[in-house]
């Protein structure tokens, strides 16, 4: 990519981390006149407090973080960043789905709220992995128990790593150097036979925002490549393996892959409504069509999770904002999912507006994310800078 390109996919990558670290305090707020009262002039960063959500006006989800914390869309967007940089900018779905499975997962980085797709698809991977080491252990071996168990730790550590041919390979050169070569390799073919992931996805029957949470590290290394919608479809499939996450995943690729490539935010958001199915378009076209508020617009559409309320909100969002701090006021002041919705706003802004300046990304919004350095420095090695 040329150096503009590469400066719009940094800021579309850091832009949607703002944007969801600005969002956290008020999470999940249902009452658009509490956030109102709340924080009446500056939504943005404000404090999580269990107090703000008495009356029945939404659901407190975390209480362990704090104002700059990443709620756990912005986590699942850094499970897919950190997973790029450890493969050279190329997605591979074992790697991410590794990945994921050890950030969520038993002893995993992630302290905090655990969605219904992030649950469900962490279930399948431990269920997936027990009924393989079922099959493992039927599998015989006559030779010293000590080869057995080197062959059987070497691969599985392998098919953590690697897949296909590759994996073969490494089997092979193992068994090389084990006192009964032959034996060995037979073993540990068999292994892999019952360990090697399937062509299958993990991901749950699932159609909330969650699904479209990764795509801003993938795009931004992915567009205009021609294999950017189908490794798209595959990290939405790792979560949400639902058609209707896919169809709304292809729209919040195009709005991310025009905008990283100059494209007007008008045009950008024509682009998105075609990229969507035919009842997908409808609703879109219908919500850029609407003259009120964001506001009202999201209230009218819902606040919840499902990326059928959550998309048509930001795209209108994306159409009436002259500046990043404003389409994110917008968001946070609509309620709800805001965090949600706040990935795919942010690093579209991020990609249109830039940084800095009077509507770019606001600096000092970016130094108050938790871990901002370690993000930033992430971000750079992915994209060459």
């Amino acid at each position: 990519m040329k150096l503009e390109q590469r400066t719009r996919a940094r800021n579309s990558i850091l832009g949607a981390f703002v944007a969801d670290a600005a969002s956290l305090g008020l999470h999940w707020v249902y009452s658009q006149r509490r956030i109102l009262e709340l924080a009446p002039q500056v939504p943005e960063f404000h404090p999580p407090d269990a107090a703000d959500y008495e009356g029945g006006v939404g659901y407190f989800a975390h209480e362990q973080k704090c104002a700059g914390d990443l709620s756990q869309y912005g986590e699942q967007m850094l499970v897919m960043l950190q997973s790029l940089k450890a493969t050279n900018g190329r997605y591979e779905k074992l790697h991410y789905t590794e990945q994921f499975r050890r950030h969520f997962g038993y002893g995993g980085d992630f302290v905090g709220y655990i969605d219904r797709p992030t649950r469900q698809t962490l279930d399948r991977i431990y269920r997936d992995e027990n009924t393989a080491i079922e099959a493992v252990d039927a599998i015989p071996y006559n030779g010293p128990a000590k080869d057995q168990q080197s062959m059987l730790t070497k691969v599985l550590a392998a098919v953590k790593q690697h897949e296909g041919q590759k994996l073969h390979d490494r089997v092979e050169w193992y068994a090389a150097a084990m006192p009964d070569p032959e034996r060995s390799r037979d073993y540990g073919l068999a292994l892999v036979a019952a360990l090697a992931p399937s062509d299958e996805f993990p991901g749950a029957i699932d159609e909330q925002l969650p699904a479209v949470s990764k795509l801003p590290p993938l795009v931004a290394c992915y567009a205009g490549d021609t294999d950017l919608t189908a490794v798209c479809e595959s990290a939405i499939r790792v979560t949400n393996n639902a058609s209707r996450a896919i169809d709304y995943g292809h729209v919040c690729t195009e709005l991310l892959r025009a905008s990283i490539e100059g494209v007007t935010i008008d045009e950008t958001l024509e682009l998105a409504v075609k990229a969507g199915s035919s009842e997908t378009s409808k609703v879109l076209t219908k919500a850029l069509q609407a003259e009120t508020s964001v506001r009202e617009l999201s209230k009218e559409f819902g606040l919840h999770c499902d990326l059928g309320a959550g998309v048509p909100s930001l795209m209108y969002n994306l159409k009436k904002a002259t500046s990043f701090t404003e389409a994110v006021r917008a968001n946070l002041y609509a309620g709800g999912d805001n965090c949600g919705r706040a990935i795919i706003l942010g690093a579209v802004c991020g990609a249109q507006f830039g940084m800095g300046g009077d509507a770019g990304i606001p600096e000092a919004w970016l130094r108050q994310i938790s871990g901002i350095e370690q993000l930033e420095l992430s971000v750079d090695k992915l994209l060459g800078f």
